[in-house]
């Protein structure tokens, strides 16, 4: 029994293989980063940025996918004592530059978010980002990326002025779903 099970895994996996970044496929997944930045017209205005953020996208064409990506944000200022933290909501589009089934693709990926942030009372923020690198698959299915960033913040929190930060993004993408 154990080894007619192995063959069906075997067989189903092979028939995924060329199922990475095809039309009717789902993206699941998400990164973690951290950046450390500088804003305003102010050196000693540092800041220090970690961000975990899971998203759920579907191929609506081969190699471009759509969906949306949620984000838990935690700032911390040089000084302060209490970190300010966020949650956002972002749409985004993301596409894969090389044909499916590739060990390694490379892939560019932009979106628009917004939210609510802060140590105490909430105030609206919003951003705008693009990332893009390489997607290394470790399995037919299953992807480690290596992405750099940069993301553009704004809205209430900040006044008038614009936060602006370039960083580094490590995710984790699963490719579930449909076959060409």
């Amino acid at each position: 029994m154990k080894k007619v099970l192995f063959a069906a895994f075997l067989l189903v996996s092979s028939n995924a293989i060329f199922a990475q970044v095809n039309k009717g496929q789902w993206l699941a997944g998400g990164n973690i980063s951290f950046t450390s930045s500088k804003h305003g017209d102010n050196d000693d205005s540092k800041n220090t940025h970690f961000e975990i953020r899971p998203n759920a996208g579907y191929f609506f064409i081969d190699k471009l996918a759509g969906g949306l990506r949620l984000s838990y944000i935690s700032d911390k200022d040089k000084g302060d004592d209490e970190a300010t933290t966020a949650f956002t909501l972002a749409p985004f589009a993301r596409y894969y530059f090389l044909d499916a089934a590739q060990k390694v693709n490379v892939f560019a990926d932009a979106s628009y978010g917004f939210g609510s942030a802060g140590a105490g009372e909430k105030e609206s923020l919003n951003y705008w980002e693009i990332m893009a690198g390489p997607a290394v698959f470790l399995s037919p299915n299953t992807a480690l990326e290596l992405a750099v960033g940069y993301k553009s913040w704004g809205g209430d929190i900040y006044g008038d002025d614009r936060m602006n930060q370039f960083g580094v993004n490590i995710g984790f993408q699963v490719h579930l779903g449909g076959k060409k």
